[in-house]
């Protein structure tokens, strides 16, 4: 007579050596041993049937086809269910294999449907199996179950951060943000989804109302200093970084954001200790994170630590060889560090991996031809020039009317345009998209007339026709052409500045413009170029004082450096690059100095010129430079006031222009209720 199943147990007796082989890990003895109750007549229940499938499910080389036996009649009972899950899934999911793991876990949530925990680890094995949709449909599954389980609200946050569902992921944080608390654990999700979708203002205020004393973790620590940052609360920021890590918090991710707060505030000390030390400490604790690495490497060379920047940025580009702009940054370092051979072949790399990207070109001309290297570093600009001409219109009237077409997408950052427009001189009646449209054109009205005067050398006069009245300059240089002896023409980076070197050449007054043109170029105008691309700066300086002692006009943009570390000084709340080597090159000589700055009135370029300070009798150097550097930045201001069209709002004055800190926008964070002198102790104790 055949054995039936006891309702007590569900397993009929003979069956019973089956489940021990199996579930001692014995597949073959417990598929041996079903034969044998088979052999006896046994009929087996369907929960008798799931250890024989657990049995080939482990023991063949391709556990689907074994899972595809699995039924949910098999698992009803809480112990089976168990079996299933630590006999099949959990070394499944320990070894890697998860689709079988997956399919096993399908399973168990068609028998279990209101049970939290296998959907719960369903959602996460579907995720790292990238299978985002059903993931997600598990994790939404699972939190309509229990909707207060903050884990699975931020697993459904997570899932969709990494489906790239940005935007969706931001709507349930922002629909849940009151059932998160400063001590859960995953608060770092909620911040990340607002910081991503550019809810910024409303992470920051999730971030202030966090208290670094019951923060859970380096995560949540980071993500706060994170939503801080991105919503431009510097100091915030840096106050909320440092108390995370007085309070005990340590992480790569956390050290990271600190180093970057501190790189946004932008002070000397910022940038040249406490982003340093952060970075350093990062990089030991994640010698393989490609962004700590790469930003440190990034950080020393704009502090000048150019030798040392070199090992951390080849770092980078070991990490990611298709980060290119890490190889130029390694570039950067080596030429500054004298080593202009091994910056020529990064370049040159960065040309052949990136032919398309025509700025790697020319510095890499400049960089062959630093290293001696003429006859490529020609062959390589006239390439250049040409790709460059076959792209622009057929005439100069043409470009112009087609710039009208790029305004929108001109990569100015609107810390530049916030800068300039705190500035302006007529406050009323101004509307700021019309004002911010005329900035921008006059960016691209100035890289065009670069383009023209570089590889349209033919078609110049095009250009030229932009040129007003020159009747007044020409009167204004005719005292200064008179004594024979050379002066300085002290320029920014602002207006048409390209319409400089024409007006000069037009006046015939012979000068000397310091420029980043290779000194490889076979332009008509190349005699009058000092070339700071492939020479050093003491060469650069020697070769402006000759020119001057020569009798020449010798024109340089005072605040535009090519040296990642230049010296800077503050104007109007901005630290910005500035050389003194024009008052003193002026002081040393006896020789005069003006400002001059072209600007754009009525469809037309004129010029702005203003005569610069004399020293006075018995006045020492350094009072001079500094009284020429008062009176300079006067004039500069006073242009910068002007309208928006001679702004130009790159290079120069512009290039580190940092957002305003909104840290008093808000309250300070949280984070960062302690007082300042205790911050600034353990400030100096985790440095």
């Amino acid at each position: 007579m055949a054995e039936i199943a006891t309702p007590a147990t569900n397993l009929a007796p003979a069956f019973d050596a089956c489940r021990k082989a199996v579930r001692a890990g014995n597949w073959n003895d417990g598929l041996a041993a079903w034969r044998d109750a088979l052999g006896t007549g046994a009929v087996p229940s369907a929960q008798d049937t799931l250890y024989r499938v657990i049995a080939r499910i482990r023991s063949e080389s391709d556990p689907l086809a074994g899972i595809a036996e699995l039924d949910p009649s098999m698992v009803t009972d809480n112990a089976a269910r168990m079996d299933v899950r630590r006999i099949v899934v959990t070394p499944f999911v320990r070894d890697g294999a998860l689709a079988p793991a997956a399919a096993a876990l399908r399973v168990l949530v068609q028998a279990w449907p209101n049970l939290v925990d296998d959907r719960r680890l369903l959602a996460s094995v579907l995720g790292r199996l990238k299978r985002w949709d059903e993931a997600i449909e598990q994790a939404d599954a699972a939190s309509r179950i229990d909707p207060h389980d903050t884990g699975l609200l931020a697993s459904r946050i997570q899932l969709r951060l990494q489906a790239s569902q940005v935007a969706e992921a931001a709507r349930i944080a922002r629909a849940t943000l009151d059932t998160i608390e400063a001590g859960d654990a995953n608060a770092h999700f909620w911040l990340t989804a607002l910081i991503r979708n550019g809810d910024g203002a409303l992470a920051a205020r999730m971030a202030s109302a966090l208290d670094a004393a019951v923060l859970p973790n380096e995560r949540a620590a980071a993500a706060a200093v994170q939503a801080l940052l991105a919503d431009k609360r510097i100091d915030a920021a840096i106050a909320a970084g440092e108390y995370a890590l007085a309070a005990g918090h340590e992480g790569a991710a956390l050290r990271a954001v600190i180093g970057q707060a501190y790189l946004a505030r932008g002070h000397h000390d910022d940038r040249t200790v406490h982003a340093l030390n952060h970075f350093a400490r990062g990089v030991e604790l994640a010698p393989k994170d490609l962004r700590l690495v790469s930003a440190y490497g990034e950080a020393l060379l704009r502090a000048g630590q150019y030798a040392e920047s070199i090992e951390p940025l080849k770092k980078a580009c070991e990490l990611a060889p298709e980060m290119e702009h890490m190889r130029a940054m390694l570039a950067r370092a080596m030429r500054y560090a004298g080593r202009h051979g091994d910056a020529a072949e990064e370049l040159l790399t960065l040309v052949r991996q990136q032919p398309e990207r025509l700025r790697f070109q020319r510095a890499a001309v400049a960089a062959l031809s630093q290293t001696g290297r003429k006859d490529e570093a020609s062959t390589l600009y006239e390439s250049y020039l040409q790709k460059r001409a076959d792209v622009l219109p057929a005439t100069f009237s043409e470009a112009l009317r087609q710039l009208d077409q790029k305004i929108d997408s001109t990569p100015i950052t609107q810390a530049r345009l916030d800068w300039a427009w705190s500035m302006r001189r007529d406050t009323a009646h101004i509307d700021r998209a019309e004002w911010e449209r005329a900035a921008r054109w006059g960016y691209l009205v100035d890289y065009l007339l670069l383009e023209w005067l570089e590889c349209r050398e033919s078609q110049i006069e095009e250009a030229m026709s932009l040129l007003g009245n020159l009747d007044v300059a020409e009167a204004f240089f005719a005292p200064l052409l008179a004594t024979g002896k050379g002066f300085v023409i002290a320029t920014a980076h602002v207006g048409p500045m390209y319409a400089g070197l024409m007006t000069l050449e037009l006046l015939g007054i012979p000068s000397r413009w310091l420029s980043t043109t290779p000194s490889v170029t076979r332009a008509s105008y190349a005699s009058a170029l000092i070339s700071t691309a492939d020479q050093t700066e003491v060469q650069v300086a020697k070769e402006c004082l000759r020119a001057l002692q020569s009798g020449y006009a010798v024109c340089l943009a005072v605040e535009g450096a090519p040296n990642p570390s230049a010296p800077r000084v503050m104007f109007e709340g901005q630290e910005v690059t500035y050389s003194s080597f024009a008052s003193r090159a002026a002081y040393r000589l006896g020789l005069p100095s003006l400002f001059y700055a072209p600007r754009w009135q009525k469809g037309e370029i004129v010029h702005t010129f203003e005569m610069l300070p004399n020293p006075e009798l018995g006045e020492d150097v350094e009072a001079f430079a500094l009284r020429w550097q008062a009176a300079y930045f006067g004039h500069l201001r006073d242009h910068i006031a002007g309208p928006p069209e001679n702004l130009r709002l790159s290079g120069g004055i512009w290039r580190h222009v940092t957002s305003v800190d909104r840290s008093d926008a808000g309250k300070q964070a949280g984070a960062a209720r302690a007082g300042s002198v205790r911050i600034e102790a353990q400030v100096r104790r985790h440095h």
